[in-house]
């Protein structure tokens, strides 16, 4: 039988000369090593071992495919939501990366087959305006009179397409008075702005501006300006005069 401390310490008090018999008490309150000590003498451990689980309960859930299924990924991500995904992908500094077509899943990139069949395409198209280059080519190429003075025409145009770009804009807010010759009276409102078409000579009326061959004058409502345009094409100096008469 076990001895409270309180007295064991009275037994050795200064002075006190402890018989045999307390000697044996006071070692007998207190357990050697060699002494197992029994579970159920151990306080509250009982109680603690209700709240564990068995080895074969831990193993089953460790096993379990479906244990903590709303909170944890499963291996093969199986359990993962569409939302889930894209938070993955957002987390992994992967939400740009590139996918094909996969099943019912559509990808953001072309698939190696389909990228062959769009340059297919491409190519065929680059074919066919190939053949019609070529076909243009063999045209401007001819001793055809007509398509030579067409490509004189284009070849003007193409050297003189800043002066007609000016001419364009200076006379956007201009009207058309029509075809002069020298001999003709020209009349023009004042403050308003026409363009003519004129013939070679000196248009005392315009101010005295002069053409040498064919062109077009204008007024902006101030001044009168002059543009030769030297069309080749026809006429007895080689350009088309269109102020001429049938």
């Amino acid at each position: 039988m076990k001895v409270p401390l309180k007295t064991i310490f009275s037994w050795f008090e200064k002075g006190d000369i402890p018989t045999e018999n307390q000697f044996q008490q006071t070692f007998s309150s207190f357990r050697h090593l060699d002494e197992n000590i029994k579970m159920d003498e151990v306080t509250g451990l009982n109680e603690t071992f209700q709240k564990t689980v068995s080895s074969t309960t831990f193993t089953n859930h460790l096993q379990d495919e479906s244990a903590h299924n709303l909170v944890l990924a499963r291996l093969n991500a199986s359990n993962l939501t569409a939302r889930n995904v894209e938070e993955w992908k957002e987390k992994l500094k992967i939400k740009l990366a590139a996918t094909i077509d996969d099943g019912e899943e559509t990808g953001n990139v072309y698939t190696k087959e389909q990228i062959e069949e769009i340059v297919n395409i491409l190519q065929a198209k680059d074919n066919e305006m190939l053949e019609l280059t070529t076909k243009i080519n063999e045209i401007l190429t001819s001793n055809d009179d007509n398509l030579d003075k067409l490509q004189k025409i284009v070849d003007y145009i193409k050297e003189n397409r800043e002066q007609i770009e000016l001419l364009k804009g200076s006379g956007a807010n201009s009207s058309f008075g029509g075809i002069l010759r020298p001999t003709d009276h020209i009349f023009v409102k004042p403050g308003s702005a026409k363009w003519f078409w004129a013939g070679n000579g000196v248009y005392e009326n315009a101010s005295g501006v002069k053409i040498e061959n064919f062109g077009i004058i204008s007024y902006d409502g101030l001044v009168w300006s002059v543009l030769e345009v030297n069309m080749p094409g026809g006429g007895t100096d080689g350009f088309i005069d269109l102020t001429q008469e049938d």
